[in-house]
Order: C-alpha cells, then sequence, then structure tokens
C-alpha cells in the first residue's frame, strides 16, 4: 500500500503555512517514489524565528511561493496521481486539517483526504504506554530510539515528511515481526 507522507512549516505567530512537503511511500518496501516541496506565500513577513528555524527566507518565498490553493491543488494531485491511502501519515497529526481551514470553502475542490490521518507519534506513544516508557521528544530523538538518523534539514516539510514515513515504515517492520 502506498500512502502519502504530509508536513507543513507555518509562520508565527499567525500559523500560516509557508511551506508544504510531503512524499510518497510504499508501506510493504519502505520505498520513496515521489517528493514534494512547495513554498506558500502567506502574504506577510516571515518571523525572524521561523526564518532561523526552518531555513526558509523571504527570498524563498517571493521567489519560489505560490497561493495557498496553487499549493493545495499541487498536493491534492500529487496525492491522487498514486492511488495513495485515502488518509495522509503525519508526525502529530492535523497537518491535513490545517491546510482545509486555511483554505476557503470555495478553494477546497474535491477534498481528497477525508476526515482522518494517519499519526505516526500517535503510535509512537502508543508503543510507549505499553511498555511502561516514558513519552518524549521529537521526530528526530525519537528516530534514534529505533535506531536511525534523520536525513536532511529538520524543519523542512519535505525532509520531515520523508523521516516521518522512514520512521513508519521501521515501526510498520516491528507490529508484523511481533
Amino acid at each position: 500500500m502506498k500512502i502519502t507522507s504530509l508536513d507543513l512549516e507555518l509562520n508565527q505567530p499567525s500559523g500560516k503555512i509557508i511551506q508544504i512537503g510531503a512524499v510518497i511511500g510504499d508501506t510493504q518496501t519502505g520505498e520513496i517514489s515521489q517528493r514534494l516541496r512547495i513554498y506558500v506565500d502567506p502574504q506577510e513577513q516571515l518571523s525572524d524565528f521561523i526564518i532561523e528555524l526552518t531555513g526558509i527566507t523571504e527570498t524563498d518565498i517571493k521567489e519560489k511561493g505560490t497561493t495557498l490553493k496553487e499549493a493545495y491543488l499541487q498536493l491534492r494531485e500529487f496525492h491522487l496521481r498514486h492511488s495513495t491511502f485515502i488518509n495522509p501519515l503525519t508526525w502529530g497529526g492535523g497537518d491535513s486539517q490545517e491546510i482545509f481551514n486555511q483554505l476557503t470553502p470555495e478553494d477546497r475542490v474535491e477534498w481528497p483526504f477525508g476526515r482522518r490521518w494517519v499519526d505516526a507519534k500517535t503510535l509512537y506513544v502508543s508503543e510507549c504506554i505499553a511498555r511502561g516508557l516514558p513519552v518524549q521528544g521529537g521526530l528526530s530523538k525519537v528516530m534514534t530510539k529505533y535506531s536511525m538518523n534523520f536525513k536532511g534539514r529538520k524543519h523542512d516539510a519535505q525532509d520531515d515528511a520523508e523521516n516521518t514515513f522512514k520512521l513508519y515504515h521501521e515501526m510498520l517492520i516491528r507490529i508484523r515481526n511481533k
């Protein structure tokens, strides 16, 4: 089965989307077949904190940025073209809902993601609870607990989406082998 792993980067304090990242991953093989990185122009200045955290600059937004509607249409086409599971995979949940909430009702053309998402962080937290382990850590730290290394830049939406998928695939392997 293929799944779309999705991540967003948001400006602060407004919470407006500034980057959408996604990958198409095969849950059986762990192979990532496609990657997508879209810059979104929030029509406001980026906060210094977000520039430092994400590495996304005003120049990136002005030169590569698009409207949220156009970014959504690109993501929608990406998701549908690969016949993936309806619900996207996320780390911490809510990214698809955030896109939905920020789009105007007229711009939510044929919403492809259903009403839910697959949350890899919830799966991790559930495993910790079941084993009586402390629940702590973000994506990169959790990956080290699975003897994995985060690849790419943290807080880059495409890199976060890819690492989320890689961790989720490892979790699936462990579940299958139990």
